[in-house]
């Protein structure tokens, strides 16, 4: 199917996704207020909305010691 000359084309969607305020959480894993948690925004021309959350332990998550050897 050609398109007709003149017909106007759809403008590219922009979306982009970035981590929201983050604030401090009780880790129930290590039982220490050392998670860092959030909400995942999506940004459109039209507002933002909340897609998800996140969430990172500073003692579980580090990358020094993997999950077969925590350090706790």
């Amino acid at each position: 199917m050609s398109r007709r000359q003149g017909t106007p084309q759809p403008a590219d969607l922009v979306l982009t996704v970035t981590p929201g305020t983050s604030a401090p959480e009780w880790c129930p894993a290590c039982k220490a207020y050392t998670r860092l948690a959030g909400d995942l925004l999506l940004l459109e021309p039209g507002g933002v909305t909340t897609v998800g959350r996140y969430a990172w332990c500073q003692v579980c998550d580090d990358p020094r010691f993997p999950k077969e050897n925590p350090r706790v």
